[in-house]
């Protein structure tokens, strides 16, 4: 079986091959057999091939689809299908699929970005059933050479067509192109599937998202979501009326930029800013509360800092166009910002960053790989966990032990490659509380918690109340640390644990 490598051929008549191989989406998902492996991209998933190939559960058994914080599922995380999917949460699990992963029909893939193709490339025995995977995914229709964009998230799509038996394309009309290795030849494409031309929402379907929105104004609205497609708009109302409007609106409002920040993020910003120099080149993570550190300033009064970073958060690409970031002591990259997703930019980032040469996209198995971001001199990630306990155990991805909430993304690589990075710091923002008022600092990490990071790569930790330096301090002196900027209701329970754990 040829690689889409081999496959690769820049013909001058691409024209007539993109013609041969669009197909209907029921036609396209007719190459997955029963026993098939399927992946689907992080997080934009093609949603016309997904429901095709649900639609043909009473022929298919056993067929493992690959998921990463997908906003589809169109039934098959249901008990009803299980006979013929098998889900695979890779990555991030995402609220859609978490009450199946919650009842135990779905599993978790504990991957890493830049490790996920050791064992196929190796050809390792534990991976022989990914040795002949079917791809689906976004892409933009073909430019005058021939060549799609994955859009504005990328992540590791262009990875996973390298190495797939069969890439299936689904095209969106509004897939921005960017700078990068963010492209596809025609050539490498076996199948594509243009979905119909849907009309934007009715006003009907426009009041529910408003309604579902209700703390915002409908300009703030309509600003955030201008440039989705119809189809993705349906996809967020089908969830919204599923839950209830209002509820799905407290619920949805951050994965979408339209929450407020809370009072213990306004002062985890303010203890933030002390912590960024001039000259670094930053990387900062999406959900809360870092996702608000850009729009609360943190980074405004700084000077020539560079961008690394998995993600974008809201305002990142204006911190470019004020001059604050011009990435002129990058050691990687110098003068670029290089992403491997805008996913968490805003509308008004993403009409910047579009055909934009200061904006760079590469494959997140490069761009989060620990050897990459280790490599730049004073790298600062900043990053969101859940709990930690008085030695450093970080815990980024479950509550009530093993739960889990969402998996560790590129969390894991950015902290560890900047911790080991010349100059570099890893910093943890944590609220000093959750869930009413539970401490988010404990003794030990309860049974059957996910460690996220070690604690031998703790560096910096930041509450509302202060700043936690774990690096070089014994663990006496971490819970030193950590009990003074845990919350004052909680600070003797932890100096009276701290003292039964450690004298």
């Amino acid at each position: 079986m040829e690689s889409n490598l081999e496959k690769l051929h820049y013909k001058v008549n691409w024209q007539e091959e993109f013609k041969r191989k669009l197909v209907s989406a029921e036609q396209a998902v007719e190459v997955v057999k029963s026993g098939d492996y399927v992946v689907t991209p992080l997080p934009d998933q093609p949603a016309i091939l997904m429901d095709a190939l649900a639609a043909r559960s009473e022929e298919l058994k056993n067929v493992t689809v690959q998921v990463s914080a997908t906003s589809i599922d169109p039934g098959w995380a249901e008990p009803a299908m299980k006979d013929s999917f098998n889900i695979v949460a890779e990555l991030f699990i995402g609220s859609r699929v978490r009450p199946a992963m919650d009842d135990k029909r779905i599993t978790y893939l504990p991957d890493l970005f830049s490790m996920r193709f050791k064992g196929i490339d190796e050809g390792r025995r534990a991976s022989e059933r990914l040795k002949d995977f079917i791809f689906f995914t976004p892409v933009s229709p073909p430019d005058a050479n021939g060549f799609c964009s994955f859009g504005a998230t990328m992540w590791n799509k262009r990875s996973y067509a390298k190495r797939a038996r069969c890439v299936i394309g689904e095209i969106q009309q509004n897939a921005i192109r960017t700078y990068g290795t963010n492209y596809i030849h025609v050539s490498e494409i076996d199948y594509f599937v243009e979905p119909a031309s849907q009309p934007d929402l009715t006003p009907e379907e426009w009041g529910d998202v408003y309604k579902m929105f209700h703390k915002k104004s409908q300009d703030e609205v309509s600003s955030k979501f201008r440039l989705a497609e119809p189809r993705v708009m349906r996809l967020i109302l089908e969830v919204g009326r599923a839950m209830g409007l209002e509820a799905a609106g407290d619920f949805m409002a951050p994965h979408f930029g339209l929450d407020e920040p809370s009072e213990a993020t306004i002062g985890i910003a303010k203890n933030l800013k002390g912590l960024i120099r001039d000259g670094r080149t930053i990387q900062v993570g999406v959900g809360r509360p870092s996702v608000f550190m850009v729009k609360l300033g943190v980074f405004d009064e700084r000077n020539d800092l560079g961008i690394h970073t998995e993600m974008g958060a809201p305002g990142i690409a204006d911190l470019v166009k004020r001059g604050i970031v011009n990435g002129k002591y990058k050691t990687l990259h110098p003068g670029k910002a290089v992403f491997s997703t805008f996913a968490g930019c805003d509308a008004e980032d993403i009409e910047f960053i579009a055909n934009n040469p200061a904006f760079e996209l590469y494959d997140s198995d490069y761009v989060a790989n620990i050897q990459t971001i280790a490599k730049h001199d004073n790298m600062t990630a900043v990053n969101n966990i859940l709990q930690i306990d008085l030695t450093g155990q970080i815990n980024s991805e479950s509550q009530f032990g093993n739960r889990m909430i969402n998996g560790q993304g590129g969390q894991t690589e950015f902290h560890i490659g900047s911790f080991i990075s010349k100059g570099g710091r890893a910093i943890s923002l944590l609220p000093s509380t959750a869930m009413g008022g539970v401490s988010t600092i404990v003794p030990m990490l309860d049974e059957g918690a996910l460690v996220t990071i070690p604690r031998q790569f703790a560096d910096t930790i930041v509450t509302e109340f202060g700043v936690a330096r774990l690096l070089d301090k014994t663990h006496r002196e971490r819970a030193e640390e950590l009990i003074n900027v845990a919350h004052p209701d909680h600070r003797d329970f932890l100096r009276e644990e701290a003292k039964k754990l450690f004298g």
